[in-house]
């Protein structure tokens, strides 16, 4: 991929156009196509599965990756034994917590032990998280997950009315035009998928009026994007005094705020769905069309919340989300324990599913960058740099002025001056040249009273 987008980079517009829609059709073949149509059509139906239905759905699903992981994961071979469980043992699904929690550190530290010898490494697809503390964690997903993984999106986009194949306007991380491209076009058309994909590097006044000029031409049925980035959209559109109505808008990575949905819905004319999901792929939820809380895709994983000790909590009460995937036998993640905190309700909701629910994430403050252009970049685009550097532990992003960021970083024995010119030549070709990176190496980041810390903090007024 790393070489893809540098050929990508370097290229004239047309032939962007074509690298993009070669790249869009790679990846129909891998996670479309016939099994994506099936599996969507199963999770239309077992949405409105009864609570007896979904226990016994999640039940044979968690026995036979048990089974499976017990066999062929050679970590789980190992800890199985020593916590002197054996997967007949796993009767029921609070049987589970006979294992105890995976932590990331678990993960780094096993590496490929924990990948099924059933699945050779070349047939899985490589994936990296930033993680809530901006420090990355390589896994793999088999292709059941990722066909899996566009299903459950797909079946929240319906409930906005949003069908497959109908327009869908992307502001999210990729680099879709140079950074310091100053005329339009500042997006690409994926054909294959019908998705216009919007440069998240370019949201400044002197070049949103070309943004809603291509979003009049185009007229997507709905707008996905960080809560930060469609906010700044509304931002505009509110200044010039404008709607521009779509079905539906969805947003995640970010905490949804108030009045952010607020603005979002009043402009675009339409209600937000936001989702939650991990590269982990141990969680995936999403708002539904009655009420601003999450249903999870009981599909998907398994979820629990512990407390500190890793004790089970009630039903409704805050803890750490764990979940377990039921569907990534090619790198299994049994009992993963998130820094995410929240509260999981297994009452009916009242759109009619019994699927489970969570009013919310308790998840980090991000703030959003201003560069002397008086471009806004998103918290969750600036991730992106950082999700390759297995040696960074932890990071932190600091705008001291328009013109100065300076990054905190904890870094691992292993890093190298490598690392540290990826860094800036990546954050550079999302902030631009004119914007300074100083990088300062730290032994630790100092956290909130709740373990946690902003990872992106501006100190330069927003100027929209």
């Amino acid at each position: 991929m790393g070489r893809l987008q540098s050929l990508y980079n370097k290229a004239p517009y047309g032939v962007q156009s074509v690298l993009l829609n070669l790249y869009a059709l790679g990846i129909h073949r891998e996670r479309y196509g016939r099994p994506f149509a099936r599996a969507l059509e199963e999770l239309k139906k077992t949405q409105w599965y009864s609570p007896d239905q979904i226990h016994q759905y999640q039940l044979e699903r968690l026995q036979a990756l048990i089974k499976h992981a017990y066999d062929t994961v050679p970590f789980y071979g190992k800890r199985f034994a020593e916590h002197g469980v054996r997967p007949e043992e796993i009767k029921d699904l609070e049987d589970i917590s006979k294992l105890p929690v995976l932590t990331c550190e678990d993960v780094r530290t096993a590496g490929e032990e924990l990948i099924s010898s059933k699945y050779p490494k070349s047939k899985l697809i490589h994936g990296h998280t930033s993680g809530t503390t901006g420090s990355p964690l390589s896994c793999y997903w088999d292709k059941q997950t990722c066909v899996y993984n566009n299903a459950v999106d797909w079946r929240q986009k319906l409930w906005g009315g949003v069908k497959y194949g109908d327009g869908i306007a992307l502001l999210l991380g990729r680099t879709i035009v140079p950074t310091n491209k100053t005329t339009p076009p500042f997006w690409q058309h994926d054909r294959i998928h019908n998705m216009l994909w919007m440069s998240s590097f370019h949201l400044s006044e002197e070049y949103l009026t070309h943004f809603f000029k291509k979003l009049n031409q185009y007229r997507p049925a709905g707008i996905e994007g960080y809560p930060s980035t469609v906010y700044i959209l509304a931002r505009y559109l509110k200044k010039i005094g404008q709607k521009f109505p779509v079905k539906a808008v969805f947003t995640s990575s970010e905490t949804l705020l108030p009045l952010q949905r607020e603005l979002i819905e009043e402009h675009f004319q339409a209600p937000v769905f936001d989702f939650y999901g991990m590269a982990e792929r141990v969680a995936f939820a999403g708002h539904c069309p009655e009420a601003h809380e999450y249903h999870l895709s009981f599909e998907f994983a398994l979820n629990e919340t512990i407390d500190n000790d890793g004790n089970p909590v009630e039903p409704g009460k805050e803890g750490y989300l764990v979940g377990t995937s039921l569907l990534n036998f090619g790198m299994p993640f049994i009992r993963y324990k998130t820094s995410d905190v929240t509260a999981i309700n297994t009452e009916q909701c009242n759109c009619g599913r019994h699927m489970p629910r969570f009013t919310g994430v308790t998840t980090k403050d991000e703030d959003i960058v201003v560069t002397p252009e008086g471009k806004l970049i998103s918290s969750s685009v600036l991730t992106h740099p950082f999700k390759p550097l297995d040696a960074v532990q932890e990071s932190q992003i600091i705008q001291e002025k328009i013109d100065l960021l300076r990054i905190k970083i904890v870094p691992r024995e292993d890093y190298t001056e490598k690392d540290s010119a990826h860094l800036i030549a990546a954050l550079s070709q999302r902030v631009g040249l004119s914007m300074r990176i100083e990088l300062e190496f730290v032994e630790n980041i100092p956290r909130t009273k709740a373990g946690k810390f902003r990872w992106v903090i501006s100190k330069v007024p927003l100027p929209l």
